[in-house]
């Protein structure tokens, strides 16, 4: 996954009210101004922003060969679904389902289709060896009530392993004064993979958030990435610029090419804005073209509505998968001696 920073001067704008917009405005109005969001008096809190984090290790679920039970979880794939979607959904990870089932493509999984959730507690209780912790951990968090009382949290997760990581999870919780959690959700960062050394945002947003006196969040999964996934490793991003708009939108526009020799399936980019004090303001992740063959370039444009103003600087990743990925180990077919 590629990264490239950029600085920019952009005129103080106010907080406007959401996050993961697409489209593209016109120029900006320097005379139109739009009052911050505030909570509702007596209905719902003020959203304290927490500045500072402290790093957490994560102890991401172990890739063990399930045991048998007498009483399988049985899910049946509904329209919209992923891996990844299930996996969080049962508490285990993708790996371990891809395993339990013989799943050598995710992408081929079709609706209806029933598949088999692994018990992790009894592979656990069987002795299955404790993980080292990964190093990942949410480094910035900043949050919003808007004033239709809806809760936006923004953050990002940094890598600070060796290796890279997949599958990563933040829980968020809505706490009151007392540190009573009064809303929890789950989401997935926006990149797939975060490389060594990388980071990646996520952001999510709580329609009717109820009364709360802060945000927390954390990373609660995090699996060493897959050496044998068939990452495309020669996608890069150039050409890019981005504005402010008169409608409180920053616009971003850029070009992706392809530079191995396979082509890129599944490519998307992911933006990420930063306000002033270094703080996440605004994030989106926008796909590309199904099929960039090699030497190919494809245009994109992201438009998000940042939390704060002004942005001073962004990021833009892109990552992709090569076609017919190699199967990993202990899945697919058992290959038989002929005689």
């Amino acid at each position: 996954m590629i990264a490239l920073p950029h600085r920019l001067q952009v005129g103080v704008l106010t907080i406007c009210l959401g996050v993961f917009l697409v489209g593209c405005g016109s120029e900006p109005n320097p005379g139109a101004a739009t009052a911050a969001p505030t909570a509702r008096p007596g209905r719902r809190g003020t959203a304290t922003p927490i500045a500072t984090w402290t790093a957490e290790p994560v102890t991401p679920t172990p890739t063990a060969t399930p045991t048998a039970t007498p009483t399988p979880i049985v899910y049946a794939i509904q329209q919209g679904d992923t891996l990844l979607d299930v996996a969080t959904r049962f508490h285990v990870s993708a790996a371990e389902i891809q395993e339990a089932n013989g799943i050598t493509d995710p992408r081929l999984l079709q609706i209806g289709q029933e598949i088999i959730i692994p018990n992790l507690g009894e592979a656990e209780a069987a002795g299955t060896p404790t993980p080292t912790p990964m190093p990942v951990h949410v480094a910035s968090q900043r949050d919003v009530l808007t004033t239709a009382g809806d809760a936006i949290v923004l953050g990002e997760v940094v890598n600070d392993s060796g290796q890279g990581v997949e599958e990563v999870t933040v829980a968020i919780e809505l706490q009151d004064g007392t540190g009573h959690v009064v809303h929890r959700v789950e989401t997935a960062v926006l990149g797939d993979i975060i490389a060594p050394g990388a980071k990646t945002p996520f952001g999510v947003t709580i329609f009717g958030a109820p009364s709360y006196a802060k945000a927390v969040a954390r990373v609660i999964r995090a699996m060493p990435e897959v050496p044998e996934r068939a990452v495309h490793r020669d996608l890069r991003v150039a050409e890019i610029s981005g504005r402010a708009v008169y409608d409180r939108t920053f616009v971003l526009v850029g070009k992706v090419r392809n530079y191995g020799e396979e082509p890129a399936l599944d490519v998307f980019v992911v933006v990420t804005l930063y306000g002033r004090d270094g703080a996440v303001i605004g994030a989106a992740r926008e796909p590309l073209p199904d099929v960039l063959e090699s030497g190919d370039r494809a245009l994109f444009q992201v438009s998000v509505v940042p939390i704060g103003w002004p942005v001073e600087s962004f990021v833009v990743s892109v990552e992709g998968r090569q076609p017919d990925p190699t199967p990993m180990p202990g899945l697919g077919p058992t290959p038989t001696s002929t005689g």
